[in-house]
């Protein structure tokens, strides 16, 4: 169980104890997909948060934010392709303060993380010692978006039940063991499709969230599904196209993902990248 005794502040402004919002839970996972993989599902829980632009409503969090400049330490070079090319800066986390909440997804310090991308999907990422981070604008020709400061929120989040079957975390689950669903809207959902509804609505009235809007960390929600997932993942962060460039919004999604080992130990040999739910 995540952060035992740590009490947050949601966005809807009530405080609630973490046992409680899992309890909760659970009881929901139960209800719809049985005792057992209920259980199963609800035991995956992890914490995550709710990426959103800062206002004075919802302050910046430490030094989060999309865009603008790099927080490198002196002396550290600027990421380039294989051909020289500079990459452009998509987002920076600020760990130091998103720690507490995420337990132990971070059991190594990994300070202030720089996410910088080149079209179509070359990613890398570059860390920094927060006391001695200072911010670098980024050379010509790489692409630079508007800085945005980035609220976080602390939510729970859960594996996504859509394309289970192409995951590796979730296909040892017997989905179809479950029982179809008949409401009456001739959509003939089966019990785990109807939990995914329950599951968004749900994330709105406790976090003021829906699963697929910008997240850091936690398990990542599949909108459309992207691909076969064959080894173990961990998400890093997935930012709709309208917060890190406007001007090409098509309704989807970009998610950063790494290895679970390379999270854990603070080193990142390899980054993945999927787009989810382009319309």
């Amino acid at each position: 169980m995540f952060g035992t005794g740590l009490v947050v502040v949601l966005c809807c402004n009530r405080l609630m104890d973490n046992e409680g919002v899992l309890a909760e839970i659970r009881a929901m996972c139960v209800g719809h997909l049985g005792e057992d993989l209920g259980a199963r599902l609800a035991a995956l829980a992890k914490p995550a948060f709710a990426l959103g632009r800062a206002s004075d409503d919802a302050p910046q969090t430490g030094r989060c934010h999309v865009g603008g400049p790099a927080l490198l330490e002196p002396g550290t070079r600027w990421p380039e392709t294989g051909g020289g090319r500079p990459l452009g800066l998509v987002a920076v986390l600020d760990t130091d303060e998103l720690a507490p909440w995420l337990d132990d997804q971070l059991p190594t310090r990994l300070g202030v993380v720089n996410v910088f991308r080149f079209q179509p999907d070359e990613f890398q990422i570059v860390l920094a010692d927060p006391a001695r981070a200072i911010e670098v604008a980024a050379p010509e020709p790489a692409q630079v978006l508007d800085r945005q400061p980035l609220n976080a929120t602390p939510i729970v989040t859960l594996p996504s039940l859509v394309g289970e079957s192409y995951d590796p975390i979730l296909k040892s689950f017997d989905f179809r063991a479950l029982p179809d669903l008949d409401d009456g809207d001739g959509r003939g959902l089966r019990s785990h499709e109807r939990f995914a509804e329950a599951w968004v609505d749900y994330c709105w009235e406790k976090f003021r969230c829906r699963p697929g809007d910008a997240q850091a960390f936690g398990w990542p929600y599949i909108d459309q599904w992207v691909g076969r997932r064959d080894d173990d993942y961990a998400h890093l962060l997935t930012l709709p196209d309208h917060l890190w460039d406007a001007e090409d919004h098509d309704g989807g999604f970009e998610r950063v993902m790494v290895s679970p080992d390379d999270l854990r130990a603070g080193r990142f040999t390899g980054v993945g990248y999927e787009q989810d739910g382009l319309h």
